[in-house]
Parts: structure tokens; C-alpha cells; sequence
């Protein structure tokens, strides 16, 4: 029998350029990194932010850490996952220090937060299609993957922030989940995304 992984405790995160003059608490942690790549995908562009620049998560146990920008979240408990499924969630490697790292941040439109959950969720599986659940699950174990959940704080326009991190070998492979994800014809939730940004980065 597969033994089901824990949850993390709940976790606020804020991805920014870093300020120098301010030092994060000893409570917040801190990963430092370097923009590669900013792409606009849907809707109005991140702003402030551009290839070559320092940038950093913040993450606390505790609160939201201070610092600029909208890129802002927090875990929440698992809401569209079976328990069968939370075993094959489970990354089995972090990339570490070479890792590719890309945050995502997606706001859907009112039309999908006007619908049940149990729509929602329907959708989410795709029953008539493959959906989110089918076409993600097959690239869980090569991809660690952490969602925050925006749209719950003040200060920002997504719903979600989304961050990834994989091995450099992976990369088609992440790239094909994207495709996928971003398909209608197999995953219908995609129809209602307004603005989805890609922010591709390297460990400094």
C-alpha cells in the first residue's frame, strides 16, 4: 500500500526583486535567483521586472513577508486531489542547484468562479476530455511544483502563483505539460484563464 505524503503547513510566499536595504526576518526563507525570461502568455504584462535582474521567494509559516510587487500567495489545503492520486504527486528528485525554475501567475475569469464546485471539479477532470488531472499527472514525479493561492489576499490581480523547478534534461518535458495544459480540446479549464505570465529563472 503507498503510504500518502503530508501536507505542508500552510506557507504565504512573495516573488520580487529583492531590496536591498531591507533584510529579510530570520523566520522568512529565502531563495535568490537570476531572470531569464519574462513572457506574456495572456492579458497585461508583469511589470518591473526584466531579464538580468536579481530576483527572490520569500516563504514564512508565519505571514506574508514584506516587499513589492503582486506576486504574492499562500498554500492551502489539497482541493481538487483524490487520495488515490497524492502519492503519484510526489516529486522523487529536487533538481538542486542546476535547477530551471519558472513561476507561473494566472488569473481565471469571473465565469469559473461562478460555477459549483462540483463543475468545477468535473471540468478540472475533464469528463469528456483528458483535463488538468490527466494531462499533469504523467510529469509529476520530474517536476516539483508548489501552488499559492492569491486570490484569497489583498495587494494582488492573480488567483494563483505557481512555481516549478526541474532538471535542465526536463525541460521538452515541462514544455509539453504547458502545451498540454494550455490545450482547450484537453483541458477545458484553460478557456477560462484572462492573464497567465511565464517568469523563467536560474539559481544564483
Amino acid at each position: 500500500m503507498s503510504t500518502i505524503p503530508p501536507v505542508p503547513p500552510r506557507t504565504w510566499a512573495r516573488f520580487c526583486v529583492p531590496e536591498t536595504s531591507v533584510a529579510p526576518p530570520s523566520t522568512t526563507r529565502v531563495d535568490r535567483y537570476r531572470v531569464e525570461a519574462v513572457t506574456t502568455l495572456r492579458g497585461a504584462p508583469l511589470r518591473g521586472i526584466k531579464p538580468g535582474m536579481p530576483f527572490q521567494r520569500l516563504e514564512s509559516t508565519l505571514e506574508l513577508p514584506a516587499g513589492d510587487g503582486e506576486l504574492i500567495g499562500v498554500t492551502q489545503h489539497l482541493l481538487y486531489t483524490r487520495a488515490a492520486e497524492r502519492p503519484d504527486l510526489v516529486t522523487t528528485a529536487s533538481p538542486g542547484a542546476d535547477a530551471i525554475c519558472v513561476v507561473i501567475p494566472l488569473t481565471k475569469s469571473e465565469a469559473w468562479w461562478q460555477l459549483g464546485f462540483d463543475e468545477r471539479d468535473a471540468m478540472f477532470r475533464g469528463a469528456t476530455r483528458p483535463g488538468h488531472v490527466e494531462v499533469g499527472l504523467p510529469y509529476a514525479r520530474s517536476i516539483v511544483r508548489k501552488l499559492y493561492h492569491s486570490r484569497p489576499l489583498s495587494g494582488t490581480s492573480f488567483d494563483f502563483v505557481t512555481y516549478f523547478e526541474f532538471f535542465p534534461a526536463d525541460r521538452p518535458r515541462f514544455e509539453a505539460l504547458l502545451a498540454g495544459l494550455r490545450d482547450p480540446e484537453r483541458n477545458p479549464e484553460w478557456s477560462f484563464v484572462e492573464r497567465e505570465c511565464e517568469l523563467w529563472l536560474s539559481r544564483a
